[in-house]
């Protein structure tokens, strides 16, 4: 196994430091592909409202929509064409994301 960031991981990392680093939330974006997976189609937030204040008003659900439109993209054109739908943690800020199937993430949507 690669000990070294993902690109996908190295960016979401990026940008959490970027806009959150004075802050903490914590809560799940569960999101899908398209079907011709040419970019994301939506996303359930997953967030207290207080912090999802917070993840609007300093731009990061515009920017980590914009973030998972590339990656899925990406993924995409690497032939991980299974699992271009996933599930990104916020947890005190510190991001984690995990690529799955329609089928895995829409349980993940409907678990909530």
């Amino acid at each position: 196994m690669n000990n070294e960031l993902s690109f996908a991981e190295s960016r979401l990392n990026q940008l959490t430091e970027q806009l959150l680093s004075e802050t903490s939330v914590t809560g799940d974006v569960v999101f899908f592909a398209a079907e011709d997976a040419i970019g994301i189609s939506g996303a359930t937030w997953r967030f207290e409202d207080e912090d999802h204040c917070i993840l609007k008003e300093c731009g990061f659900k515009f920017m980590l929509m914009e973030l998972l439109d590339v990656l899925i993209k990406d993924r995409a054109n690497e032939g991980h064409s299974d699992t271009l739908h996933g599930i990104v943690r916020l947890h005190a800020s510190s991001p984690l994301i995990d690529w799955l199937t329609a089928e895995q993430a829409e349980n993940h949507r409907s678990a909530n």
